[in-house]
């Protein structure tokens, strides 16, 4: 019977040894061909502009060409399925944005479970909301726009890209936390919300730096406080919300890598460590910043964590103001 024992344990043991020496195998030999990145947007938009800055630089560190593919519907959906069912081996990427945690926030039944069945790579930049006012509302700083709600009987209206759009929720995320009285009016999508802000039709706004900084620097509105940890060198005298004086408020639409669950780690810290050095060339980080964007790169750790933060934050807002996606 110990001799079985032993007998067994030592199968169990080469079989182990095997699968391990497998996985490193396979992360010295990967790339083994041209690596897909899936933007599930249409092209030109934010998403895919920030995924094509950074592909050449990855592709170069990978020795492996990388293609963009452009799957853009169902928000976000279907090009994130396509990812989940795809081999875990490294060579298809996933470029995610706020839906990967707005989704499962705002109740929407996917066929995934984006913290299961998703492997973190890396939040690769912000794009900072921003709250906006008017140039005919009288106030200069946030402080001021709280005050001058609860002066007014039913509060002041806020614009937005769109029922449950981040946006959306970072102004119910304000309204809950530091007591300014908002009724939400949404809008479809960034242009009109701001050209009605712009025309006077209503007095705020929240969208993110890019567009709307463009109309900022142009004097047509003006930016009370970025929702980020730190300034923006497009807008440098806008404070942030914690210089507002409330910290913790940060909202963003936020871009980030992501591969299919079971790659192996091995792979992950490739592919990282080739974000990593393709975000970090000058010309890249130059082209990032005149975009607008706030460049991250973190861990793969730090994005997982990231994520369940969103999910639980996003969560409670959309409960406890019964948001229903469109």
């Amino acid at each position: 019977m110990k001799h079985m024992f032993i007998r067994r344990l030592a199968v169990l043991v080469t079989l182990g040894t095997g699968l391990v020496s497998s996985a490193f195998a396979q992360a010295d030999n990967f790339p083994t061909k041209p690596i897909r990145l899936i933007v599930p947007y249409a092209a030109g938009g934010g998403t895919d502009l920030v995924m094509r800055a950074i592909a050449p630089g990855m592709s170069e560190a990978l020795g492996q060409p990388i293609v963009v593919e452009n799957r853009p519907g169902a928000g976000t959906i279907t090009a994130t399925e396509a990812a989940v069912r795809a081999d875990p081996d490294g060579h298809l990427l996933l470029a995610v944005g706020a839906p990967i945690y707005l989704n499962t926030a705002l109740g929407i039944k996917t066929p995934y479970d984006p913290l299961r069945d998703l492997a973190p790579v890396s939040l690769l930049v912000n794009n900072p909301g921003l709250l906006l006012v008017g140039n005919s509302v009288n106030a200069k700083n946030v402080k001021e726009l709280i005050a001058l709600s609860k002066s007014q009987k039913g509060g002041l209206s806020y614009a937005s890209a769109g029922t449950g759009s981040i946006a959306h929720l970072a102004g119910e995320l304000l309204k809950a936390r530091i007591g300014i009285d908002m009724l939400h009016i949404p809008y479809k999508g960034s242009a009109p919300a701001l050209a009605d802000l712009m025309g006077g039709q209503l007095p705020v706004a929240i969208d993110a730096m890019i567009p709307s900084a463009a109309q900022v620097r142009a004097g047509k509105v003006r930016a009370l406080a970025i929702l980020a940890s730190e300034r923006s060198p497009l807008l440098p005298d806008v404070p942030t919300i914690a210089e507002a004086g409330f910290p913790g408020l940060e909202a963003s639409a936020t871009f980030g890598l992501m591969l299919p669950a079971k790659t192996p780690p091995a792979v992950i810290a490739k592919v990282h460590a080739a974000m990593r050095r393709a975000i970090s060339q000058p010309a890249t980080r130059k082209q990032l910043d005149e975009m607008g964007y706030q460049v991250v790169a973190n861990t793969p750790e730090q994005f997982a964590t990231f994520l369940r933060e969103q999910i639980t934050t996003w969560t409670k807002i959309v409960k406890d103001n019964n948001i229903k996606a469109e």
